[in-house]
Formats: structure tokens, C-alpha cells, sequence
């Protein structure tokens, strides 16, 4: 059995051989370089709402602070959550904030506005730990809370009450 060898062929190999070894040359300095210039590090448990939590509102740690908020409050009251409807950031916002509200019971209202007068009013605030403010506005009436960034605004019930 003879194997034929023609010259297209053996060109053919040789150019693509010769562009994978080129490829390879060019691709494994950068990669390298990257690889040791931003190295995977060790997440904590709370990365990914950190990492949101940093992304919406601009606030570095903000989940260790939003669990000590929420452990400071008596856990059989409840939080109530306001978001806006048209607002992707803040309806993220609510849901990563009822996340970390463990064990607290959790109410999420969206309001079309971003005013929540109308929702505040109907509640009885002895039953309330806190209300927490996504991208919504407190109503002045209501004492300031803790700001975390921008946007996020948690005012604990337990200090003034809140108007009828």
C-alpha cells in the first residue's frame, strides 16, 4: 500500500498547522497574564446580593449592613417592601432586600408612583418593624431612616410610629 502525498495536501496541513501554532502563541501570554493579574478569589455567602446590591445602589457591604438592620427588629412584625412597577432596579431591589429580611415576615407593594401615601395610610403601624423604600420616595411625614447608596431606604417602626 503506497500513500500518496500531494503537494496541496502537505500545504494545506502546513498552513493550518502552522496557523493553530500561531493562534496558540498569541492567545496563552494574554491569557496568562489575565489569569494572574485578576485571579478568582473566594466568595462569601453573601457575593451575589453584595455584588447586586453594589450594582443598584452604589453601596460597597450593603447586605451585612441590611442584615443587622433587620436582626435589630422584633421578628414577629412585619417589613413592608415598596417598589415601583416601572422600575427594573427597584423591583430587583425589593426582592434582594425581602431575601435578606430573614426571618421577617415580608410584604412587596408596587406602587405606580413613586409616592406610597395612600398604601402607608392603611396600615397599622404597631404591626410593622420597618418600611423599606426601593427607588420610592419616603413621605416626609415619616422620620428619616438608614440610606443605604442610592435608593434604598430602610426606616424602622419601632423607634416613632407611623402616622395613621
Amino acid at each position: 500500500m503506497t500513500v500518496r502525498f500531494s503537494y496541496g495536501r502537505i500545504a494545506h496541513v502546513l498552513l493550518w498547522g502552522g496557523l493553530a501554532v500561531a493562534s496558540l502563541g498569541i492567545s496563552i501570554p494574554k491569557i496568562y497574564s489575565g489569569v494572574t493579574q485578576y485571579p478568582l478569589r473566594p466568595t462569601g455567602p453573601l457575593h451575589t446580593c453584595d455584588s447586586y446590591l453594589k450594582f443598584a445602589t452604589g453601596a460597597s457591604g450593603a447586605s451585612k449592613d441590611l442584615i443587622s438592620i433587620f436582626q435589630s427588629m422584633t421578628a414577629s412584625k412585619r417589613i413592608i417592601i415598596f417598589t415601583r412597577k416601572d422600575d427594573a432596579f427597584s423591583s430587583g431591589l425589593g426582592m434582594t432586600t425581602a431575601y435578606l429580611a430573614s426571618p421577617h415576615l415580608v410584604r412587596l407593594f408596587e406602587i405606580s408612583g413613586t409616592h406610597p401615601d395612600n398604601e402607608l395610610s392603611k396600615m397599622n403601624p404597631d404591626e410593622l418593624a420597618a418600611v423599606v423604600f426601593c427607588r420610592v420616595n419616603r413621605p416626609n411625614w415619616l422620620p428619616a431612616g438608614k440610606v443605604i447608596g442610592s435608593g434604598l431606604e430602610v426606616v424602622s417602626t419601632s423607634e416613632k410610629k407611623v402616622r395613621r
